[in-house]
């Protein structure tokens, strides 16, 4: 996370963390700034003194794919160990999340996000920082977590003050109370606590006696990731920076799978090979905006809250009569439907009449999405907040739980097909005919997401088409009738939450399948209803795609890698559909550092030997031709001369091949670099197998060479370029291009052969 500058002076980078105590209400959370290549161990320190803690108990890390990190030894479960792991590895990049955990008995849960990655201003970097916050917290060592501390301060709150007792002893004497809330209680009324009050300057004063300690920079020689980001096995890191499960579940995460038959989002997304267009959205403020106007979620969110440190429910788990007509007024349910229940007077009539909440028609949706949501928990016979519950003050958090909300219901709607359990049965060959059916209501949401802003998708076309190759007749009619009702499900659910709109929709009866089954003399169909067209809001492509990020599919957003850094940006680029695009990132990118510094992270980032890091250098020259242009020192060409006889795999020849191409090679380069590139060029379409790969060589432009025949011009000599995965390419080389040429493959696969015995 650092830039070398050409002075030989290094600019620091800092990480700008929102750590909130999860479960507090009024919420309690710290605004911190910390070096980016902070260990999570010196983390740790730093958050025990911004809360207050005293180190008396274990603690652990958990990032959002389920790596643990821990001091080495404390925990008898695999982790990470806590002083290897940088800040910067684990949460690259804006709106990545970790828990912290502190005190396993107790269990004070902190979510920790990322709200910012920039360079270090005046005064940051040296120490931790304190922003912002809110609330102060008093001690609360042993407490019993945030229910037992909840308690003390509505005590401290009612100005109820405990009672010691006096004790003698060897002529001695002091008060003792009968426990610790109560000791903590009187302890809050002798310092005059007012939990309100906080001050980050105070904080921040506190924190510079906590000394902050480097990540020690082993995690990448241990876990084999370019970058020092660690991956547990199993998974993967895409380019959200998140960790994900590997397609089809492979790895050790195979084992948790509950269902060989169940769709996953990782088949779906692997069978399909998106490549989204990039897309505008606005910023989180006007997104959190349109939340806010989304009547059953907020109602939801207001019902949490409402809920607060716990509300009675009867024995079957629903609020108690009385209750639930005060939640439809206090929380404001009934602005679910104004039209409907706007009117005070006769809600109040209506509501007293109703002898059951089950019954209770403005209480249903929210109260269901509540406890969906994680808004709502419900303990024994009461309803408390949920951990998952926002701040409806807080723009981040109230956008990411509508974000987590919608995802989860656009899996569960779009990629369950509806079961076929209660039709006769003798109808097995229709089960297989469903089951061969694509994911089309999914993908027909990817569709809508790469459409230009106010354009409709015409969805029945759409699902018409997406069943090609299925066999005419009543069960692919019947097919079509089940897609269409999956269809309307999910439409009109994304509709309630905001994400989507729909016009000149004709929703199938209840009874629609049966009735396309039977209906008619020769039991077939009278016709299947309308699905209209459909298109996602922004707000809806916006949940969408942190869906599409966090399952590992680039999806990117114009505008959003200007503080990315170079690594992030390279991995991006291939999903632009457009070059205006590429370059209007690439200049918002250039335009936030140095061109030497740009330079210097840019081949920094070539480094590596697998597919995923040739194909970061395959974008490389396009950001360093922008660089070169821009720079008017010199400093960046510099950069590269040097960078050029470094030695370092891959950085080397990024380098190198740039100087090439601008006509000044670097003196004393290495004899095969070109070839190492042209190796190097390939490696990432290997895997795409031997058709595509054959079209990629014979492609190429009106005028001038083919892919292919600059191949044949080097083939013997590619051997030679050390390329660690030599041999692998041009085995799939010369498989790809005997159709078209033998003696090329042959002459090939003798350049595999002596690439293998050169090892």
């Amino acid at each position: 996370m650092t830039a070398q500058r050409s002075s030989g002076e290094r600019t620091a980078f800092v990480h700008q963390l929102k750590v909130a105590l999860v479960g507090m209400k009024p919420p309690v959370w710290r605004r911190l700034v910390v070096p980016s290549d902070i260990a999570l161990g010196s983390l740790h320190d730093v958050i025990q003194g911004a809360f207050g803690w005293e180190g008396m108990h274990l603690h652990v890390f958990e990032d959002r794919a389920g790596g643990r990190y821990a001091p080495r030894g404390d925990l008898d479960v695999p982790v990470f160990d806590e002083e290897e792991a940088g800040l910067a590895d684990v949460l690259p990049g804006t709106g990545d999340y970790m828990d912290y955990t502190y005190d396993f008995g107790d269990d004070w849960l902190h979510r920790i996000t990322v709200e910012a990655v920039r360079p270090a201003r005046e005064g940051e970097g040296e120490h931790a920082v304190c922003a912002g916050g809110r609330r102060a917290m008093p001690p609360a060592e042993d407490l019993g977590g945030v229910w037992g501390l909840a308690g003390l301060l509505e005590r401290y709150a009612d100005g109820e003050r405990p009672s010691p007792r006096l004790v003698r002893h060897g002529g001695e004497e002091w008060a003792e109370y009968d426990g610790l809330h109560d000791e903590v209680l009187a302890g809050l009324y002798e310092v005059g606590f007012d939990p309100v009050a906080f001050d980050p300057a105070e904080l921040t004063g506190e924190l510079a006696q906590v000394p902050l300690r480097r990540a020690v920079g082993t995690m990448r020689k241990r876990h084999g990731e370019p970058g020092g980001r660690q991956v547990p096995p199993g998974r993967y890191r895409c380019e959200c920076g998140g960790l994900h499960p590997l397609p089809g579940g492979a790895g050790p995460l195979a084992e948790d799978d509950e269902s060989d038959d169940e769709v996953s989002l990782s088949d779906v997304l692997g069978a399909v090979g998106l490549r989204l267009p990039a897309v505008r959205l606005p910023g989180e403020t006007e997104l959190a905006r349109a939340v806010r106007e989304v009547p059953a979620f907020m109602a939801a969110v207001r019902l949490g809250h409402w809920c607060g440190g716990g509300r009675e429910l009867t024995p079957k788990g629903v609020l108690r009569p009385k209750l639930a007509r005060q939640a439809v007024e206090e929380a404001e349910l009934w602005r679910v439907d104004p039209d409907g229940w706007g009117d005070a007077e006769e809600r109040a009539a209506w509501l007293a009449k109703v002898r059951s909440a089950a019954d209770m028609e403005p209480l249903a949706l929210p109260w269901d999405w509540a406890l969906d949501c994680g808004f709502v928990e419900m303990e024994g016979n009461r309803a408390y907040a949920g951990d998952e519950l926002p701040d409806q003050d807080d723009d981040a958090a109230l956008l990411s739980a509508w974000q987590e909300a919608v995802a989860g219901a656009t899996v569960e709607l779009s990629l369950s097909f509806p079961a076929l359990d209660e039709l006769p049965g003798g109808l097995q060959p229709l089960r297989e005919l469903v089951e061969e059916a694509p994911p089309l209501v999914f993908l027909m949401l990817i569709a809508a997401y790469g459409l230009p802003d106010g354009e409709w998708l015409a969805v029945d076309g759409f699902l018409t088409d997406g069943m090609e190759g299925l066999p005419e007749g009543p069960a692919r009619r019947l097919v079509s009738a089940l897609l269409i009702g999956q269809y309307h499900d999910t439409a009109g659910t994304l509709e309630l939450f905001g994400a989507a709109e729909r016009e000149g929709h004709e929703p199938p009866a209840t009874d629609a399948v049966l009735a396309l089954l039977f209906d008619g003399p020769d039991g077939g169909m009278r016709g299947t209803p309308s699905a209209g067209r459909f298109r996602l809001t922004t707000l809806g492509r916006s949940g969408l795609r942190a869906l599409l990020v966090a399952a590992g599919v680039p999806a990117p957003v114009i505008g959003s890698l200007a503080q990315a850094d170079a690594r992030a940006l390279l991995a991006a680029l291939p999903a632009y559909p457009s070059e205006t695009d590429v370059a209007a990132e690439v200049a918002g990118w250039l335009a936030a550092r140095p061109a030497a510094d740009a330079a210097v992270q840019v081949v920094d980032a070539c480094d590596g030997t697998e597919p995923a890091d040739a194909l970061r250098r395959l974008q490389a020259p396009r950001v360093l031709a922008a660089i070169l242009e821009a720079d008017r020192t010199g400093r960046a060409k510099a950069v590269l001369r040097k960078a050029a006889l470094s030695k370092v795999t891959g950085c080397a020849h990024a380098a190198a091949s740039m100087l090439r191409r601008i006509g000044e090679p670097a003196e004393g380069e290495d004899a095969w670099g070109l070839e190492w590139m042209l190796v190097d060029g390939v490696l990432p379409f290997v895997a795409a197998g031997e058709q595509l790969l054959r079209e990629q060589l014979l492609a190429g432009p009106e005028e001038g060479r083919r892919p292919l025949e600059q191949l044949a011009e080097r083939a013997d000599d590619l051997w030679r370029a050390g390329h660690p995965h030599a041999g692998e390419v041009l085995g799939a080389l010369a498989d790809a291009v005997k159709p078209v040429d033998k003696a090329l493959a042959k002459r090939l696969r003798k350049a595999a052969f002596k690439a293998g015995s050169a090892k």
